[in-house]
């Protein structure tokens, strides 16, 4: 069972592993679902960087410019961490160290010309696979969809704004 768990994981659903149905247990199938399609897009679009370079690359784009230990806390790593990602990042020319306008002894990081020709490859191939997805589904099921999404949203804003279980 342990090797269909395995490859589960590491490709298509195996089709004696199940997902707990929704009703269930909610917030795990949610995460289990959420999960694998993060991985099927990054898979599908090839975007040859870590998901930690890719969620620095995201919130630069957001934020830009920003200083380096600005995005380590908002990206919740250290700043040597960070200092690593941003070196990779620059090696492949994604973004650019620049001065900072308030203080020249430090310096602020921006999305590069590449950067965000990189980005929009990487968005426009993930909306490419979810939309082929989508032509597999029922109407009825395009439907529901549709209707869940203000709630996925919500959703996501809610995980965002750091919201923690009551205790």
């Amino acid at each position: 069972m342990l090797t269909n768990y395995t490859e589960s994981v590491t490709s298509a659903p195996h089709p004696d592993v199940r997902t707990p149905p929704l009703e269930a247990e909610p917030a795990t199938s949610l995460r289990v679902s959420v999960a694998r399609i993060y991985r099927a897009l990054r898979v599908n679009a090839d975007w040859n960087i870590t998901p930690s370079q890719g969620s620095a690359l995201a919130r630069i784009e957001q934020c830009e410019p920003v200083r380096l230990g600005v995005l380590a806390n908002m990206e919740g790593v250290s700043a040597a961490s960070m200092s690593r990602i941003i070196e990779s990042l620059e090696a492949q020319d994604v973004v650019a160290r620049v001065p900072d306008p308030l203080d020249g002894r430090v310096s602020m990081v921006k999305i590069s010309p590449r950067g965000r020709e990189l980005i929009q490859e990487y968005r426009s191939a993930s909306t490419r696979a979810i939309e082929a997805a989508l032509l597999t589904l029922s109407r009825d099921e395009q439907s529901a969809l549709r209707e869940s999404l203000p709630i996925l949203e919500k959703l996501s804003e809610v995980l965002q704004a750091g919201a923690r279980p009551n205790q």
